[in-house]
C-alpha cells in the first residue's frame, strides 16, 4: 500500500532479481532479501485504479460487451421477457444458490492451508492473524474481486502478495502453492466436466459442447506439461533460464512439486471435489428458483453447465471471462431445449451471485480490510 491507500503488487509478478527463501524472512533490515522486498511492496508493481482503467482492461470490458450484445441479438433474445422471468425466480432458491457459492470460500482456504504446509511455507501452522483460516480467505476472495475487475488473471499474483506481504514468506513459493491448486482445479473440473458430458450426451457430444471439451483439455494437457517439465527437466531449465532468478524460479518449483506429496493427496482430491460440486449445485439452485417458470434439467446437465461455465473463466481474455461466459451458457442451455429468454435468465442470475457478487462484497472488503 502506498500513502494514498492504492494497492501496489510487486515486481516479482514478472519477476524479480532477488527473492527471500521460502522460510520466513528476518525482520531486521539488515537481510537485503527482506530490504529489497520492502523496496518491492512499496515503490514498484502497480496501482490497481491505474489497471482497472488502463487501456487494456477497458478494451476487454468493451469486447465483453460487444461480445453479449452480438449473442444476444444472434439468439433473438428478449430482454423485457428475460427480465420478467429474473423477477419470478423464488427468492429462496436464490439465497440458497449464494449460500452455497460462498461456501466454497473456507473449503479452498482451508486447501490452500494443506499446500502451502506441504510445499514448507511458514505460516505458522495458522496460529498468528495473518496465516490463519479467516485471513487465508480474506486473500481468496480479495484476488477474485481483482480477477473480477481486470484481465489476465492478475488476482492470482495478488494472492501472493497478499501473502508475502502480510507475512513476508515467498512471493514465487506462495505462487507455486497457486500454480499447484489451479492444478488441483483444473483436473477435477475437467474430470467431472467429462463425467457429467457422458451422462448427459452419452458417446455423441453436440458440436456447439465439443469446443468446451477441446479448451479444458488443453488447459489440462499445457499444466500438467509444465508439472511435468519441473520435475524432470529442472536442470535444463536452470541452465537456460539467467542466473538472477534462479532463486525466484527454484522456490516456485520447489513448492509445486512439494504442494502434491502423497500423504495429503486424498484431503486435497476430496476437497477440491466438494468445491466443484458445490459449483454445481450452486446452478441447481439457480434453477430451481426458475422452476415455476417451467425450466427442468437433470442434474448431470446441470452440473455440466455449471463446470463449462467454471472453465471459461480460465480465459485471460476478459476479466473473470466476462462476455464469453455469458454468450456460451446461455447457448448451451438453449441446446439443450431450454426456451432462449429462460436460459439467458438463468445465466444472468448466475453471473449476479459468481461475478457481480464478488464486485460489490469484493469491493468494500478492500475498503475495509487491513490486509490489502
Amino acid at each position: 500500500m502506498n500513502e494514498e491507500g492504492q494497492m501496489r503488487l510487486p515486481r516479482e509478478i514478472v519477476g524479480d532479481r532477488s527473492e527471500p527463501s521460502p522460510t520466513h524472512a528476518d525482520a531486521g533490515t539488515d537481510n537485503p532479501n527482506e530490504a529489497l522486498a520492502e523496496e518491492l511492496t512499496t515503490s514498484d508493481g502497480f496501482v490497481l485504479t491505474h489497471r482497472l482503467f488502463s487501456l487494456r482492461t477497458l478494451l476487454s470490458f468493451l469486447f465483453a460487451l460487444a461480445l453479449i450484445v452480438f449473442v444476444f441479438r444472434s439468439l433473438n433474445i428478449d430482454i423485457g421477457q428475460t427480465f420478467y422471468h429474473m423477477r419470478n425466480a423464488n427468492p429462496f432458491w436464490l439465497l440458497t444458490a449464494f449460500g452455497v457459492f460462498y461456501l466454497t470460500f473456507p473449503l479452498r482456504a482451508i486447501r490452500w492451508r494443506i499446500l502451502l504446509i506441504n510445499a514448507d511455507v511458514p505460516i505458522a501452522a495458522g496460529r498468528t492473524s495473518w496465516a490463519s483460516l479467516p485471513a487465508l480467505m480474506e486473500y481468496i476472495y480479495l484476488s477474485w474481486f481483482v480477477n473480477c475487475i481486470v484481465p489476465a488473471k492478475l488476482g492470482d499474483a495478488y494472492r501472493g502478495y497478499l501473502l508475502k506481504h502480510n507475512g513476508q514468506v515467498s512471493f514465487s513459493a506462495t505462487f507455486g502453492t497457486i500454480f499447484a491448486e489451479r492444478l488441483l482445479d483444473m483436473l477435477a473440473l475437467f474430470a467431472l466436466l467429462v463425467l457429467s458430458g457422458w451422462l448427459t450426451f452419452g458417446a455423441s457430444l453436440p458440436e456447439g459442447t465439443q469446443i468446451v471439451f477441446a479448451f479444458g483439455g488443453l488447459l489440462v494437457l499445457t499444466i500438467i506439461a509444465g508439472l511435468a517439465s519441473m520435475r524432470w527437466l529442472s536442470p535444463l531449465i536452470h541452465r537456460i533460464l539467467p542466473q538472477r532468478v534462479h532463486r525466484v524460479y527454484g522456490n516456485f518449483e520447489h513448492a509445486a512439486l512439494r504442494s502434491f506429496r502423497p500423504a495429503v493427496l486424498p484431503q486435497l482430491i476430496g476437497l477440491t471435489a466438494a468445491v466443484w460440486l458445490l459449483e454445481g449445485f450452486r446452478l441447481y439452485f439457480v434453477i430451481l428458483a426458475l422452476a415455476q417458470e417451467g425450466l427442468i434439467l437433470s442434474v448431470p446437465a446441470i452440473i455440466f453447465v455449471a463446470l463449462a461455465s467454471s472453465l471459461l473463466t480460465a480465459l485471460p481474455i476478459t476479466p473473470a471471462g466476462l462476455g464469453v461466459v455469458e454468450s456460451t451458457v446461455t447457448g448451451v442451455l438453449i441446446l439443450f431445449g431450454v426456451d432462449r429468454n429462460l436460459g439467458s435468465a438463468v445465466t444472468l442470475l448466475d453471473r449476479l451471485i459468481n461475478f457481480w457478487s464478488l464486485i460489490v462484497f469484493g469491493f468494500l472488503l478492500y475498503l475495509v480490510s487491513k490486509r490489502k
